[in-house]
């Protein structure tokens, strides 16, 4: 294994292993989760970890692999904190020796000429240890000769006793705050204090494939009441259902089965008796039930709550978060007390006030709070919370039109957040959106696992804990799929369309200098050049987000043309009206204008968005060219047509928001008519090849060439 797949490796394990405390700090944040250090009386196998007899006792991270060195032997790789994390490379040499044999010199002179400080060490085996840091390799070595190792540190010979596979991991706890700055954003590193007093050890076998990277395990446990993972353990584990109530472009979600809802509580009320924060949540919670009349408790009694989930996505361009309740009743009246009208044989999925805020938070924890839970809706036997934005994606059919369970079918893969019982569930989809992942983990971090899901069209990240026989059984998995087919294009992801407020830069034709055109916030025009305003005439509709320059005289002097309602106006450089104008459109106007000069007469057409969904072409009287056809669409035309030249002819390129539109100059029906994983991408590259060809990325990830006949 190369030292770089060994680093990728190491940091996938600290993702997976780091991310699986962030997720359940979550839960019970801002809660102290002190606890004694303990004792062990269990004895490390030392046959199977002889090589960590070298490695120092202060590691953050310790992997051993089996047969995977350059030897074609055992390794083990280690993290330490000196500034930054350092690797440290620990390779059998085969049985204890005084000297090196030929392959071990030969592995020593090899990392040298890497760069690495390596030497032969000799304990219960031959080693070869290495590391960029000369100061850690002999660190190693006084370990080793004085029988001084990680499998000293407290808990450690614990930890071993959890696993069994060939290739093993353990993450250090109480050093979680060396380790997680090197992988998360600040704003997570702030949860290292919760997850190195989570346990002294973390542990997990792993295994790994072309398709899936899997992590099996569990933490060093007591089974105190002060533990958190207390809680997991004592809870009744069910399946989840969250998949098939989440949409196909969910971003993170978690979900808490509710096998028993006494169980569970009176679990977390333990944990909070012992952290003396039980009385502070029962005073919240009694103030939220004398504003609405029900505790918290109560309500998900009367709920008959079988899953309590939260789940992350983009809708109307920004990032939303809703709360998923899953009930075992019918839908009681109480909900729908403050609806008007409300039937249950004639009710229709629609956008309602939500008067219990934060109930879902006080009794499962606050990775299940929200900044907005105003609103919410009642879908196939789920309440669902969250902002009206955030509910309206679900009322309008978009959130279910391709549900997460779909995605993962059409990827040939099972229900990865159902495949066992379990009391905590989280998912995260590593190909979904970077800016949300940009936001988590540091961009460095991102670019060293890049190649987990590089060239898959789906890769989502699943963990999930259970109680087991002595302490919680953790497992998570990494997948890297390829869609057999794909259905995301069948619905609208995202409808709203960009529309800039300016201000717009635009040119004086009588100085020559470049000009600020904007609206102030009584919806007056302005100008201003360097920074002092030239003029401010009265106005009162927005501006459709474009202004630019025309030259409507052919003079030389250049005026400025924008729309607003349903009309076009011009104004000249000291702000008055153009004769003629405004010319009415007869629609009102998204988008637009976009100003062109086809031929370079300056007898300029434009083209607009309507609201209507349609983008039309004119003349600067409003007259529609008589070979124009019009340009339509299924989905939301989300921008302007940008036009591109093929082959000496003029396309219009439409983006949708499922889909890349190719146009005829003149409009009418579009050029490509592809279907599911063959449609062109929305954020796709158009590139002109010879003839009328152009080279385009589908839905299926693949490059299509495109005929433009």
């Amino acid at each position: 294994m190369s030292r770089n797949s060994i680093i990728l490796c190491l940091s996938v394990l600290a993702f997976l292993v780091v991310g699986t405390g962030i997720a359940v700090a979550f839960l019970y944040k801002d809660v102290d989760s002190g606890k004694d250090g303990r004792k062990t009386v269990k004895v490390v196998d030392q046959d199977r970890y002889t090589l960590l007899s070298a490695v120092p006792s202060d590691a953050v991270l310790v992997a051993c692999f089996s047969e995977r060195g350059p030897l074609d032997s055992r390794m083990a790789v280690s993290l330490h904190y000196s500034g930054k994390l350092l690797p440290l490379y620990v390779y059998d040499a085969g049985k204890p020796s005084e000297l090196p044999s030929e392959k071990a010199s030969g592995l020593v002179d090899s990392l040298e000429r890497k760069g690495l400080a390596a030497e032969y060490a000799v304990g219960d085996r031959s080693m070869v240890v290495a590391s960029e840091s000369e100061v850690l390799v002999q660190s190693a070595i006084r370990h080793l000769s004085k029988s001084m190792s990680v499998m000293d540190a407290p808990g450690f010979a614990e930890a071993s006793s959890l696993v069994s596979g060939k290739d093993v991991v353990f993450m250090s706890n109480v050093h979680a705050s060396y380790l997680m700055p090197a992988v998360f954003t600040k704003k997570y590193t702030s949860y290292s204090g919760f997850v190195s007093r989570l346990s002294d050890w973390t542990v997990f076998d792993m295994t790994d494939s072309d398709r899936k990277f899997s992590m099996d395990g569990s933490v060093v446990y007591e089974g105190d009441a002060s533990e958190f993972m207390t809680i997991l353990q004592k809870s009744v584990p069910a399946e989840s259902s969250l998949s098939g109530i989440v949409p196909s472009y969910t971003l993170f979600a978690a979900s808490l089965p509710v096998g028993g809802l006494d169980a569970y509580v009176n679990a977390y009320k333990s944990y909070l008796d012992s952290r003396q924060a039980l009385q502070k949540s029962l005073a919240s919670q009694k103030s939220m039930a004398s504003k609405a009349g029900i505790s918290p408790y109560d309500l998900m009694v009367s709920l008959g709550v079988k899953e309590v989930s939260t789940a992350s996505f983009m809708a109307g361009g920004k990032l939303e978060k809703v709360n998923l309740l899953r009930t075992g009743k019918d839908v009681p009246e109480m909900l729908f007390s403050g609806v008007e009208e409300f039937s249950k044989k004639n009710y229709v999925p629609s956008v309602n006030p939500w008067p219990y805020a934060g109930f879902a938070a006080s009794v499962f924890g606050n990775i299940f709070s929200h900044e907005d839970e105003s609103s919410f809706t009642w879908i196939d036997g789920w309440v669902i919370t969250g902002s009206a934005n955030a509910i309206e994606e679900y009322v309008s059919g978009r959130a279910l039109g391709y549900t997460l369970k779909q995605y993962m079918a059409d990827a040939s893969q099972d229900d990865l957040l159902a495949e066992r019982k379990s009391t905590f569930v989280a998912y995260l989809s590593l190909s979904e959106d970077f800016k949300f992942l940009d936001n988590v983990f540091k961009t460095t971090f991102l670019k060293m696992t890049a190649p987990l899901y590089q060239g898959a069209e789906y890769s989502p990240m699943v963990f999930s804990a259970a109680p087991g026989k002595e302490s919680p059984s953790l497992s998570m998995d990494v997948l890297k799929l390829q869609l057999q087919k794909t259905k995301a294009p069948a619905f609208e992801r995202d409808t709203t369309v960009v529309v800039p407020k300016g201000p717009f830069e635009v040119k004086n034709s009588g100085t020559g200098k470049m000009n600020r055109f904007y609206q102030n916030s009584h919806l007056s025009l302005c100008l201003s050049e360097d920074g002092k305003d030239l003029w401010g005439i009265p106005f009162k509709e927005v501006l459709c987000g474009r202004a630019s320059n025309v030259d409507y005289f052919a003079n030389g002097k250049l005026q400025i043309i924008f729309g607003a309602g349903s009309k076009i106006y011009i104004l000249d450089r000291l702000g008055r009206f153009v004769s003629g104008f405004p010319v009415d459109l007869k629609k009102d106007i998204l988008l637009g204008p976009d100003v062109y000069d086809f031929n370079g007469t300056r007898k300029y057409n434009i083209m607009v968005l309507h609201k209507d969904n349609t983008v039309e072409m004119y003349n600067l009287k409003g007259q529609k060219p008589s070979s124009w056809k019009g340009i339509s669409a299924p989905e939301t035309i989300k921008a302007l047509p940008e036009k591109i030249t093929v082959g000496g002819s003029s396309f219009w390129v439409v983006r949708t928001s499922v889909q890349t539109l190719i146009y005829p100059f003149y409009g009418g029906e579009p050029l490509t008519s592809f279907a599911g994983d063959q449609m062109i991408r929305p954020d796709s590259e158009m590139k002109a090849l010879d003839g009328t060809t152009v080279e385009a990325v589908c839905y299926d990830g693949k490059r299509r060439t495109v005929k433009l006949k």
